[in-house]
């Protein structure tokens, strides 16, 4: 009996306290007794600790907690360019996934023990004290946990839906687990994703409409409503992305301004944010993503986060996210003496703290999801979505396109606008597109100009960096399909769990 959960929950959670807002906690170290759940405080613990666990958990620097799986998720696209530092090098090289190890390995743990936890709340709630709106709010919140996290296996341990549905994706649980507990057979991609929609609009049943948050991390009808449009797209489900993206704007179609675009996305008191994990000078840890994707403060340290240079034609004239896209040098660094100026997006700034909140959900990602369903399902509201969001940044509108070329034109603006938040090969893989990068020429070099120490303006010539990159590890082409582009079940649960492959095979590319 003692198989895959002897490593997946071995010591159940133990997570730190969190000294900030009302983060501030000491959850439970055990999920597995109704004792626990004394009260509808008690169960809700077990949830902010859940939270703080998955977002502010380290099994290295490379890795703060589920930050690790956005970050990566990126450095392996076809835009993002990282450098030759630490800091994601080896996910932009297609060896850090592929090896199982590092964020692979926290990946499948961070999931997998979250989903125990909450697994605890929905079991034993309805016998806590308290009132039956909170334990129907908490225990609507425990499910859309729960659905986030079966989100996260069904799109980045399989290839699209739609290229096998019966492909063997990840085990699902449903119960409280411990040691004792036999390991499942790991479930195919399309019963994941229907796990994860089922648990999403079981949330949306029980979390009052009206129940107001105290903080951004926390999940409402919003957030639900969000998570429902993502796990739908990513399902090929277009008339359910469409209704539940319908709603949520109809909630909230808030879209920043230039200013807001240009603050250096830290802040979740930003309008446009959906749902965000706060940070503060005491609780700062997931923080330490920003010495990635901040590549032009002096203080950052990875400058890991850099652009394709061709990236920067994508943008028009007068549109203000193209003023952010720029040529430079190291900050901090006299520039006469640099061997390189790479094409540097300034979208990710750290506060004056060095610290800056991680952003996980906005508006903008919802109109993108329903312009798509919408193109889609052939309903002509798909291009007026996507030109409400394109004159909201001063991009060029669109018009008179349909079929591929109007979806070609939304995952396009997908990556201009998402660019560093967490979506390059997730939308590669569900799209069934491959990886692709260019090469920029070192010759001629780049004028670059900059002011010395006594403010005198300067130019010198220096050699520009893009893509370093151009294919697997094999040295084989990017390829649609790849078995590169996935996380992978760990090797210790293969060995420990007998019943991972005995309904749905492993994948042949790994044979």
């Amino acid at each position: 009996m003692k198989q895959i959960i002897k490593y997946i929950f071995a010591g159940i959670l133990s997570i730190s306290s969190f000294t900030a807002c009302d983060l501030d906690t000491n959850p439970t170290t055990s999920v597995n007794s109704g004792a626990v759940f004394n009260t509808t405080n008690d169960a809700e613990k077990v949830i902010i600790g859940a939270w703080s666990y998955l977002m502010e958990t380290f099994n290295s620097y490379a890795n703060p907690g589920y930050g690790a799986m956005l970050r990566a998720n990126d450095a392996m696209s076809s835009d993002v360019v990282v450098n030759t530092r630490y800091g994601f090098r080896d996910h932009y090289t297609f060896t850090a996934i592929y090896g199982k190890g590092g964020t692979n390995t926290l990946s499948w743990l961070l999931a997998y023990r979250i989903i125990n936890n909450v697994n605890g709340v929905i079991k034993y709630i309805d016998g806590s004290t308290g009132s039956q709106e909170e334990k129907n709010r908490i225990k609507g919140q425990a499910y859309a946990l729960r659905g986030f996290m079966y989100l996260h296996l069904a799109s980045s341990y399989s290839f699209a839906i739609d290229k096998d549905p019966d492909a063997v994706c990840a085990p699902i649980y449903t119960e409280p687990s411990d040691a004792s507990t036999e390991g499942k057979p790991a479930a195919s991609v399309s019963e994941v994703y229907a796990q994860s929609i089922s648990d999403l609009e079981e949330a949306l049943k029980l979390i009052p409409a009206n129940y107001s948050r105290t903080s951004k991390y926390k999940v409402d009808t919003q957030v639900v409503l969000g998570l429902l449009s993502r796990a739908a797209l990513y399902s090929r489900d277009w008339e359910k992305a469409e209704d539940y993206s319908d709603q949520l704007l109809a909630l909230n179609d808030y879209l920043m301004g230039e200013s807001e675009y240009k603050s250096g996305f830290n802040s979740v008191d930003n309008k446009e944010w959906i749902w965000g994990h706060p940070q503060t000078a005491d609780q700062s840890d997931a923080s330490y993503q920003f010495h990635y994707l901040d590549v032009t403060t002096n203080g950052s340290y990875y400058f890991s986060f850099n652009a394709d240079p061709y990236f920067r034609d994508y943008f028009n004239d007068g549109d203000y996210r193209k003023d952010l896209i720029f040529w430079a040098t190291d900050p901090g660094k006299d520039p006469a003496s640099e061997a390189f100026v790479w094409m540097r997006y300034a979208k990710f700034k750290f506060r004056e703290d060095f610290t800056g909140d991680i952003v996980l959900m906005r508006t903008s990602e919802i109109y993108l999801i329903n312009a798509e369903a919408k193109a889609r399902l052939n309903d002509a509201g798909a291009i007026t979505i996507l030109n409400d969001l394109k004159s909201a940044r001063g991009a060029t509108t669109v018009s008179g396109l349909t079929g591929q070329d109007l979806l070609d034109a939304i995952w396009l603006e997908r990556r201009k606008e998402l660019f560093g938040e967490g979506f390059g090969l997730i939308d590669i893989i569900r799209n069934q597109q491959n990886v692709v990068r260019e090469n920029y020429p070192q010759t001629p070099k780049i004028d670059y100009t900059y002011k010395d120490g006594n403010g005198a303006e300067q130019t010198v010539a220096i050699t520009p960096q893009g893509h370093r990159i151009f294919n697997f590890p094999d040295k084989s082409e990017f390829v649609v399909n790849s078995k590169y582009y996935l996380y992978r079940i760990p090797d210790s649960e293969e060995l420990a769990n007998t019943n991972i492959y005995s309904v749905h095979p492993k994948l042949s590319i790994y044979n």
